[in-house]
């Protein structure tokens, strides 16, 4: 691995790990008590800790903490196979010590953030792929056209992922990321629907390219 290559999978470690340790660690402390943090800081919290990464590290890897964003940045040719499979390992690695932290921190009492589906599978399903759709279409949107300011790239992406949060975190959890269900799952060891968390960002991302590449082409 070159030294370039090397850099940009520590940036995509360290944005992953802030991602579930803040965001994941928002779940937990209102989980263990609900009197230090209100439910809906979580979204924001979410939302906040993508966005100052973002600002943080994305002139470095380009800030995908998302193994379901980097499969459709290779997609779209934005990165090349080096990158892909060095970003994927980089961000599951940065997920599970965020919750191996958690671990560390608060114990095992809790349930590590996890994503937890509350409606039938093919409802879920397709509300992880239809919020991971708009999640990557505003990515792709912000991060490649360049007439947008790169002075409202983090804010954009981190507000779609709040909005996102507020919508159907009460129902899937609202993961969008392979990576974030990943690590709580295997800290606590439940893997429930870990393949519809896995599966269902990709396809979302995999879908908004499509849409975004022939609404380019329309103009």
């Amino acid at each position: 691995m070159n030294n370039n290559l090397l850099k940009k999978s520590i940036a995509e470690f360290v944005g992953t790990f802030a991602l579930v340790f803040f965001g994941c660690g928002s779940m937990i402390l209102y989980e263990l008590d609900p009197s230090v943090i209100s439910s809906d800081a979580i979204p924001i919290i979410f939302g906040l800790i993508v966005a100052v990464m973002i600002y943080a590290l994305g002139h470095i890897s380009g800030a995908h903490f998302n193994p379901a964003v980097s499969v459709a940045f290779y997609q779209n040719k934005s990165i090349n196979i080096q990158e892909l499979c060095s970003y994927i390992p980089s961000q599951i690695m940065g997920a599970v010590v965020a919750s191996s932290s958690h671990k560390f921190f608060w114990g095992a009492e809790h349930s590590f953030g996890m994503t937890i589906n509350q409606l039938t599978f093919i409802k879920g399903f397709s509300l992880e792929v239809l919020i991971s759709i708009f999640l990557m279409l505003t990515i792709i949107s912000v991060a490649t056209d360049e007439r947008v300011s790169k002075s409202i790239v983090g804010l954009s992406i981190g507000g779609v992922i709040t909005v996102c949060s507020f919508v159907a975190g009460p129902f899937t959890g609202a993961s969008m990321n392979p990576a974030r269900s990943l690590g709580p799952a295997i800290l606590s060891s439940d893997f429930s629907n870990i393949f519809m968390y896995i599966l269902a960002p990709v396809i979302g991302t995999t879908i908004s390219i499509y849409i975004y590449n022939n609404i380019k082409e329309i103009q």
